[in-house]
C-alpha cells in the first residue's frame, strides 16, 4: 500500500502501482487514545491495543473487533519472545536439530528455559552465550531440511474493495 498525506487529517491510500485509484481518509486523534477514521462515508473508532514486537506482533481493535497481527512463521530465525540472557548453548555451531530439539538454555527471572526448533535443520549462532536477550532478538539461524515445509506469504495483486476505492485519483485526492 501506498499513503500520501493530504493535510494534517487527510490520508490517500492507494494500492502500489495504481497511483490513480486510491481511497481517501480522515483520522483524527481522540482524548482517550482512540483514532476516529472516516472512510467512504462511514466513521469507525480504532484503537492500537498492543503495538507488539518482532514476537508478539500487533494488535488494533476497530469497531469493538479485536485484530491480531501476528509476526510471519518463519523457523529459519531462531528468536526468543521473553528477555532474557543466553546461558548455554546445547548444540555446537553447524549441528543437525530434529525438530523438537532444544538448542539453547536462556535464563529468565533466575529459571532456566530451554529453547526448541519447529523445524528440523542445521543451526548457524548468531549470539555468544552470555548476552542480554530482549524479546524478538535474534539467536541464531536454521537452515532447513525441507524448506518446502514452511508456507511462505502471498502478495496480493488485484484491486481492493473499500468503500470509496477508485473514486480519487492523485489529482482530485489533493483538492478534497
Amino acid at each position: 500500500l501506498c499513503c500520501r498525506r493530504n493535510s494534517s487529517n487527510r490520508f490517500a491510500v492507494s494500492v502500489s502501482g495504481f497511483p490513480e485509484k486510491d481511497v481517501v481518509a480522515n483520522i483524527r486523534r481522540l482524548s482517550d487514545g482512540g483514532y476516529l477514521t472516516e472512510i467512504g462515508g462511514k466513521s469507525i473508532v480504532a484503537y492500537l491495543t498492543s503495538r507488539g514486537d518482532a514476537a508478539s506482533g500487533m494488535r488494533i481493535t476497530i469497531g469493538g473487533v479485536t485484530v491480531s497481527f501476528s509476526p510471519d512463521y518463519d523457523p529459519t530465525c531462531l528468536r526468543t519472545d521473553v528477555a532474557g540472557k543466553l546461558v548455554k548453548k546445547l548444540v555446537e555451531d553447524g549441528a543437525h536439530l530434529k525438530k523438537g530439539d532444544a538448542y539453547c538454555e536462556i535464563e529468565v527471572m533466575k529459571m532456566f528455559m530451554p529453547l526448541k526448533v519447529t523445524e528440523a535443520g542445521i543451526i548457524s549462532w548468531q549470539n555468544n552465550e552470555g548476552a542480554a536477550l530482549s524479546p524478538g532478538d535474534l539467536i541464531g539461524s536454521l537452515e532447513l531440511d525441507c524448506p518446502d515445509n514452511v508456507a511462505t506469504t502471498i502478495l496480493f495483486h488485484g484491486d481492493l474493495h473499500v468503500d470509496g476505492f477508485g473514486v480519487g485519483s492523485r489529482k482530485n485526492s489533493k483538492n478534497r
